[in-house]
């Protein structure tokens, strides 16, 4: 079975009055080795001396040591874990991209599905699980991106699209760490962690 793990950085949001990111970016993280995970996210759990992990107090890469994210990235980057990232630079965005952010972000994510497609990172081979963290309480907008995460593979995959909790997967955990810091990158020109785990992106393309 494959896997791939969604997150996203950055903020969809275009009001020049508020604090909105430049950058938006969507980060799959792809694998074949379901419990990989358990043997990154425990020794970094090690490391993190006097702090309590609870499951309503997740690993999550803006609140953590950097000292524990870089161990994380370390660890991954060692394992048979790959990234592959889309990046929507918003300055370019047209008027009439900016109306529906729901749209824009599916979009987002269909392009980065149809690149691992036509790249041969996924196949019709095996079944495909995809599981993404959820960021809406709508259960319609939830429906309608499975719906349009489904419709973006061709009818030889066989993909299953879940969307849970972030903390209850440590591999949403990671790819989180993943994202976050492929968006220092462009956001903040802030290469430190993200030289980590650079040898592991197969892919980092902007959204035209």
């Amino acid at each position: 079975m494959a896997y791939i793990f969604m997150d996203e950085s950055g903020d969809l949001g275009f009001d020049k009055t508020k604090n909105n990111s430049h950058f938006f970016l969507v980060t799959f993280l792809l694998t074949d080795q379901e419990k990989e995970v358990e043997v990154i996210m425990k020794h970094v759990y090690k490391r993190m001396a006097g702090k309590k992990i609870k499951r309503k107090d997740y690993f999550h890469s803006n609140k953590e040591l950097k000292s524990s994210v870089k161990r994380a990235l370390d660890l991954a980057s060692r394992r048979n874990i790959f990234a592959l990232a889309v990046i929507l630079d918003k300055s370019l965005l047209s008027w009439k991209g900016k109306q529906d952010s729901h749209v824009l972000y599916n979009k987002l994510v269909s392009f980065l599905l149809e690149q691992c497609e036509k790249r041969g990172y996924i196949n019709g081979k095996e079944p495909l699980y995809f599981i993404a963290s959820r960021k809406e309480t709508n259960k319609e907008l939830n429906h309608k991106f499975i719906e349009y995460v489904q419709k973006s593979v061709s009818d030889l995959i066989d993909i299953k699209v879940q969307i849970i909790p972030a903390w209850t997967s440590k591999w949403l955990e990671l790819v989180d760490a993943i994202s976050f810091f492929l968006y220092q990158k462009y956001e903040m020109n802030n290469l430190e962690l993200y030289s980590v785990i650079k040898n592991k992106i197969l892919l980092e393309k902007f959204f035209e």
